[in-house]
């Protein structure tokens, strides 16, 4: 079976905007949609028909925020899962090409090899591509965003894993990574772009017209329309230039640009008969365009 899996641990925000995940499938295709979230996380009834399944995870002493995604495998109920960040929506039924695309791959996620230069850069931190090459013993890095990933129950996608975590757990974990959000949490990018470079899995790389995903950093202006499944956005990228990139699913990194966020979630709840959202409870985590590379 295929099916869609999101993490919604600890803080019932990101329930909220799991189910927003949720409903824009349901509007567009029949596959599942599972949610993990922590033990003590309320699940309002109104939720519960938009979730197949509701997993409950226990936490676990080191592999927090972000980097719960390396628990993913042991916690999807589907033979081939795709991960999607709270903070994405689906917007058309283009899902169904990257679907047969990415069937029969352990594990495949979207973006560039790179050996040097500055990777995962983000306003909470940067790596080096060179160092970390060297670090691993790689001759370049599986570089993507983490927002949205797919893999199987297999031997082989349960080695990226476990290798994701054995990188965390051993002595280099401040040199891949650097912390993210909150205390005693890192960024996850790094240890995945490791660990699939040290298993020889490179990314698909499709054209910017034709994305799985669509990210919002760097975004100069865009037409993302749930009705009519339009999501095109236009992109400043190194030295000054602009890029065009369309897709399927879009990811409003941080929640950015805001007031789009929560103008699709009101219509996707609106049609839903679900309450909107209470915006206050939310703040844009920014995504500085000078330092933010996908």
């Amino acid at each position: 079976m295929e099916g869609y899996l999101l993490l919604a641990l600890h803080d019932p925000r990101y329930l909220d905007l799991a189910a927003n995940f949720a409903i824009s499938v349901k509007r567009l295709e029949p596959r599942p949609v599972s949610v993990v979230i922590s033990p003590e996380t309320p699940v309002p009834e109104a939720y519960t028909r938009f979730f197949d399944q509701i997993i409950r995870l226990e936490d676990h002493p080191n592999l927090r925020g972000a980097m719960a995604k390396t628990l993913l495998f042991g916690a999807s109920p589907y033979e081939r899962t795709m991960y999607i960040d709270a903070d994405c929506l689906l917007f058309n039924t283009k899902i169904e090409f990257f679907w047969r695309q990415y069937r029969g791959h352990p594990f495949a996620v979207e973006g560039r090899p790179q050996k040097t230069g500055p990777v995962f850069a983000c306003s909470l931190g940067v790596k080096d591509a060179a160092v970390l090459c060297q670090l691993v013993n790689v001759p370049e890095l599986t570089v993507f965003n983490a927002g949205v990933m797919y893999f199987e129950n297999s031997a082989a996608s349960e080695r990226v894993f476990n290798t994701a975590i054995e990188l965390f757990e051993g002595p280099h974990r401040d040199e891949i990574s650097y912390p993210y959000k909150h205390d005693a949490e890192y960024a996850d990018e790094p240890f995945f772009a490791c660990a699939l470079a040290m298993l020889g899995i490179a990314p698909f790389r499709p054209t910017t017209t034709h994305r799985l995903q669509v990210t919002t950093p760097n975004m100069i202006e865009g037409v993302m329309d749930l009705t009519v499944g339009d999501l095109q956005v236009i992109k400043q990228v190194a030295g000054g230039r602009t890029e065009t990139w369309a897709g399927a699913i879009g990811h409003f990194c941080g929640l950015a640009p805001m007031d789009t966020y929560f103008g699709l979630a009101d219509q996707l709840r609106d049609e839903a008969g679900l309450e909107r959202m209470d915006r206050s409870q939310f703040q844009a985590k920014v995504m500085t365009a000078n330092t933010h590379h996908d």
